[in-house]
């Protein structure tokens, strides 16, 4: 048994003590003496193991450190582009998952638990170092107009473990925007907002040629009303600072998408959702998913363009009937990937997120055929054109 120095201290006073004690009668001083000695070794037993508890508790409690430190070191996930697409810098990463309440990190080592592949740059399938690497398949863009289709090849099968897309079954949904609704709808003045809106619809578009058949559908509309169209495609230049102050000058914004594919809305139908004018949406998505309510005109609702075209010249005429749309619009929020940058930090934000339950999960999902999964029977070509 450890001895301390208090101890070997009362040991000593003890023992001279115990020498008085031999000065009285030994029938009277043995007994007392085994008494004193009795109660010495309970009284330093006692003191010996209040001293060692916590000393035992200390180390217990250092190691219980150690290993929350340890957890902690483990829960940032670190990300790499296989490709890094130019229009995302790491500076971009960086900010956008610094914001997050999971962490992430972007990194250039080549052993990041994830590892991510833009469909557009994915080109030859490279080596998988470490077989424990979550690869992902990333692809804002639909299958009709991804510039590179390398993915189609029989190599990549099996090696895509998760999905960022616009889909909604995908495993990061990386949609264009979102709605929030507000507390308070915004109040705004009716008249103010109507005033200066004397021209009928506008589109921005940048591919001429498209699927969708974009192009003949907004033909065989211009036959009924008057449509201006900036971008690439015709005369009219447009500053993107400011959007040529569409949302003011406009009564109807055409926010028709270039390919027909499943749950495929892009920032076309969230910026003009934003904006105080009524969106006319033409796409295969189901816009019911994407906006709380409907306000907005979807072009299958009608029989032809004919149809469409004569509801809109009744809204152009009833500001009343018109208002109503726009009054659903600020119920909400709607943020825009190209217009706020916290629907790209929310996009990412979701990704790390779901990075963290996949290496919780440890599993070798994987989809075998991601041609299939992102390509096959998912888009349809248009049969509106009449």
């Amino acid at each position: 048994m450890h001895v301390t120095r208090n101890n070997r201290r009362n040991i000593t006073m003890g023992t001279f003590k115990s020498r008085k004690l031999f000065t009285v009668p030994v029938a009277v001083g043995l007994p007392i003496l085994f008494l004193v000695g009795t109660m010495f070794i309970i009284t330093n037993y006692t003191t010996i193991k209040i001293e060692t508890t916590p000393l035992s508790v200390s180390t217990s409690l250092r190691k219980k450190t150690t290993r929350v430190s340890n957890m902690k070191a483990t829960e940032v996930i670190t990300v790499r582009w296989h490709k890094r697409p130019s229009y995302i810098s790491t500076a971009k990463m960086v900010g956008w998952f610094s914001s997050c309440n999971h962490s992430c990190q972007y990194t250039k080592d080549i052993n990041s638990h994830i590892l991510l592949f833009d469909a557009n740059i994915i080109g030859k399938r490279p080596k998988r170092i470490n077989p424990r690497q979550i690869w992902v398949f990333y692809n804002p863009e639909s299958p009709h107009i991804t510039f590179s289709h390398k993915w189609r090849d029989p190599s990549w099968n099996g090696q895509f473990n998760r999905t960022m897309s616009y889909r909604l079954d995908s495993d990061v949904n990386a949609r264009y925007g979102y709605h929030i609704k507000r507390r308070h709808p915004l109040r705004k003045n009716r008249t103010e907002v109507m005033q200066n809106k004397t021209k009928m619809a506008a589109i921005l578009r940048s591919n001429c040629k498209t699927p969708g058949r974009r192009e003949d559908y907004l033909k065989l509309l211009r036959k009924y009303i008057p449509v201006d169209s900036y971008g690439r495609c015709e005369k009219l230049s447009c500053h993107m600072a400011n959007y040529c102050n569409i949302d003011k000058k406009y009564k109807f914004y055409l926010a028709f998408e270039n390919s027909f594919c499943k749950d495929y809305a892009t920032e076309k139908f969230f910026r003009a959702e934003g904006w105080d004018l009524v969106t006319v949406a033409r796409g295969g998505a189901n816009y019911s998913l994407l906006a709380p309510e409907k306000s907005y005109i979807l072009t299958s609702d009608f029989k032809s363009v004919k149809e469409l075209a004569e509801y809109l010249i009744y809204l152009d005429k009833n500001d009343t009937a018109y208002m109503e749309y726009i009054e659903k619009k600020w119920k909400y929020e709607v943020f825009s990937t190209l217009v706020h940058g916290s629907a790209y930090v929310k996009r990412w934000c979701n990704f790390c997120e779901q990075a963290h339950s996949w290496l919780k999960e440890n599993n070798n999902h994987s989809y075998e055929h991601i041609k299939e999964w992102y390509e096959t029977d998912k888009c349809h070509k248009p049969t509106d054109l009449h």
